[in-house]
């Protein structure tokens, strides 16, 4: 690894072996991505493979095997066992449950509802609160009670085999999906996961000089940004499918440390493009030596020819800011101190790529010490249990429907109800997912309808029924690989495979079939609909409930005396930011999800120097930081954002002054951290060049 970092794949490729050579590398490098067309191609076979034993088996719904193998199949075999273990445990659950519950209240059936109703609400609840893949076992558990115990209320001796074909069922097909993906092609998460690192690490070298830059937009700074939150959280999902393969240990500890260093860039590229804006800003410009290194930093991470690492920063005695400096003098020592830890963070990310692609061999040296965030999520609990509320009610409100209807056969639909009301409460977004699942399901239930009644009809034995879904199931696989229409091939997938009743194909009369997916058709829409009415938290309810936790607990982390996990808040800024909310424009109101960020992250740098500094400087940097929770605590107890008073801005200034004062030790990270504290707080155009708060 070239101490600059540069990893080879991020230079531009170059040709010195004739034009032969430069052809071939054009032709390979323009073929056209044939990996989704085979990740189709095997979860076909698979899916056909499980439906013809659920078949031999003599199974009542044998489409039950094919379509849990289109809901378990991923890209990567990770992923495929993941889901298929904890679908395994979820189904397990839920018909458990189901054996349970119906003999005991079935001669009351509006008791039996709610209790199903309850149920469902409070494992989707459950499954909310746990990231992907462990929620599979609530999320299943959720929905599988309804769907094995409401065909039963009628016959309740049956609930029994009901469950277990049930079970038999998803067993077949996870068993399906998850020997074709050992077997057939295999892709292995670790290799996947070291060529996605070079497309994350692009997108990262993208944001940060788009952050640095002077050319780019806020809307291209916005968009950037968003790309690469995208990029940490999948790394994140992918990090938690490698944890199920055994060989990759060695490159999951890598892959942690790297999605580490990747998260650490954010409040440091935030808070060194702060700086260097005021900087550009002030009378005194940007110094030249900063815009130099300034300029190599962003070309060296940008991958320029010829560009190499910067230098640290050269602080000879006597040339440190003093106690007295003024504000454009701590600007540039925070500039200096942000630009070498952005040069240490993007030299340890490019040399974990490089290990990550050599198979997890172990890195060099890295010079970035990272605080572990903590696998602490951000839960908006009362927005989640209206979620799992809107689900239950749901499904009570179908079955009671059903109830009054008197229709024999209306269990499936109030089932199919409560799986679509899951589906949609477990989305970031509900009331948008809600429209999706009405359009899509319209147009899943056409295709299927002119599948059964026009194709499928021509289907005489098993080999030519395999033979007319091949090509619809292919484009259908094809289609959940890809991130923007995965769920309509899964759900086309789905209710192609339920509205075919392949075993009824010559058995069933055209309106039996056309009746029970019709209900079902309708169930999907209700369960939409109903959410989308029963749903009052829209975007600008949810950032105003995020802004009053962000005001709380950057009170709780700033108080001095307060006993608080700084990894678990710091795993919760981040997922807040990451997960929550898209960040917005106005990063220097001090409501917004980036300028808290910044200002969270500057006070727990502050928490964490005032362990290391004398007794008399920590009082003074204490009372800083008092008076920082003090602000916060009157926006939270206001309900609006409150802008800070000069007082606290002169206790900024007091805590500068005690940390800059000679010592043996200089705590140029608190330094910086107090300077981008008080760019947060307050704004270019309200301070002076001295660095007293300035009323305009």
């Amino acid at each position: 690894m070239p101490a600059s970092g540069t990893s080879a794949s991020a230079r531009p490729p170059t040709s010195r072996t004739g034009g032969a050579a430069g052809a071939l590398a054009a032709a390979w490098a323009a073929r056209p991505d044939l990996s989704p067309w085979i990740h189709s191609l095997k979860v076909f076979g698979a899916a056909m493979l499980a439906l013809y034993a659920a078949l031999a088996l003599g199974l009542p719904r044998p489409y039950w095997a094919l379509a849990t193998v289109y809901l378990v199949s991923s890209p990567l075999a990770g992923a495929t066992y993941a889901k298929g273990t904890y679908r395994v445990a979820g189904t397990l659950l839920g018909a458990l449950c189901a054996v349970a519950l119906v003999p005991l209240l079935i001669d009351k059936p509006v008791m039996l509802m709610a209790a199903i109703a309850c149920w469902t609400g409070a494992l989707l609840y459950l499954s909310l609160l746990e990231p992907a893949p462990r929620n599979y076992i609530c999320l299943l558990a959720a929905y599988t009670l309804p769907i094995v115990a409401l065909p039963t209320v009628t016959s309740p001796g049956t609930v029994f085999a009901v469950a277990l074909t049930r079970i038999e069922e998803i067993a077949i097909g996870i068993i399906c999906a998850s020997v074709v993906s050992a077997v057939v092609f295999p892709v292995r998460t670790k290799p996947a996961l070291a060529a996605r690192v070079s497309t994350w690490l692009t997108h990262a070298s993208r944001w940060i000089q788009d952050m640095l830059g002077t050319g780019a937009s806020p809307a291209r700074r916005h968009d950037s940004f968003s790309v690469l939150a995208a990029d940490i959280v999948a790394m994140e999902t992918l990090l938690a499918q490698l944890a199920y393969e055994t060989d990759g240990a060695p490159a999951l500890r890598h892959a942690r440390a790297l999605h580490q260093r990747m998260a650490a860039l954010l409040p440091r590229v935030l808070a060194l493009a702060d700086t260097v804006a005021a900087l550009r800003r002030s009378p005194e410009g940007l110094p030249d030596a900063v815009a130099q290194r300034l300029r190599a930093t962003v070309a060296w991470i940008a991958g320029a020819p010829g560009a190499s690492r910067p230098l640290y920063a050269c602080r000879p005695a006597g040339s440190t800011p003093a106690a007295t400096a003024d504000w454009h003098a701590r600007l540039v020592a925070a500039a200096s101190e942000y630009l070498d830890e952005l040069a240490d963070l993007w030299q340890d990310c490019r040399l974990l790529q490089a290990s990550l692609r050599q198979g997890g061999t172990e890195p060099a040296v890295l010079r970035y010490r990272v605080e572990p965030a903590g696998q602490a999520r951000h839960h908006d609990h009362a927005r989640l249990l209206f979620r799992a509320a809107t689900a239950g009610t749901a499904t009570f409100v179908a079955g009671l429907l059903w109830m009054a209807s008197g229709w024999v056969d209306g269990a499936g639909p109030v089932g199919l109800a409560a799986l679509a009301s899951c589906f949609i409460a477990a989305a970031d977004q509900p009331r948008l997912m809600a429209g999706r699942v009405v359009v899509w399901s319209v147009a899943c239930a056409l295709l299927a309808w002119y599948y059964q009644f026009v194709v499928l009809v021509l289907a005489h034995d098993f080999s030519a029924l395999a033979l007319l879904l091949f090509w619809p199931y292919l484009v259908i696989g094809a289609l959940t690989t890809q991130s923007r229409y995965a769920l309509f091939g899964v759900l086309l997938a789905v209710t192609s495979a339920s509205f075919a009743g392949m075993p009824q194909l010559n058995a069933a009369r055209f309106v039996d079939i056309f009746n029970s997916s019709l209900a079902s058709l309708a169930a999907l829409c209700f369960a939409a609909l109903w959410a989308a009415l029963m749903q009052p938290f829209g975007r600008q309810l949810v950032a105003y409930r995020l802004a009053r936790v962000n005001w709380s607990e950057i009170a709780l982390a700033a108080h001095p005396r307060a006993l608080v996990n700084s990894a678990r808040l710091r795993g919760r800024m981040l997922d807040r930011l990451l997960r929550q909310w898209p960040p917005v424009a106005g990063r220097h109101r001090t409501g917004g999800s980036v300028a808290a960020f910044q200002v969270e992250s500057a006070v727990l740098a502050l928490r964490r120097a005032c362990q290391d500094v004398p007794a008399s400087r920590r009082r003074i940097l204490e009372r800083a930081l008092a008076g920082v929770a003090r602000h916060y605590r009157h926006c939270s107890h206001a309900g609006h954002e409150l802008a800070p008073a000069p007082a606290l801005a002169a206790r900024i200034d007091a805590a500068w002054a005690a940390l800059a004062e000679p010592s043996e030790s200089y705590p140029s990270a608190a330094l910086a951290a107090l300077v981008s504290l008080r760019l947060a707080l307050y704004p270019p155009g309200t301070l002076t060049n001295g660095g007293r708060h300035a009323r305009h």
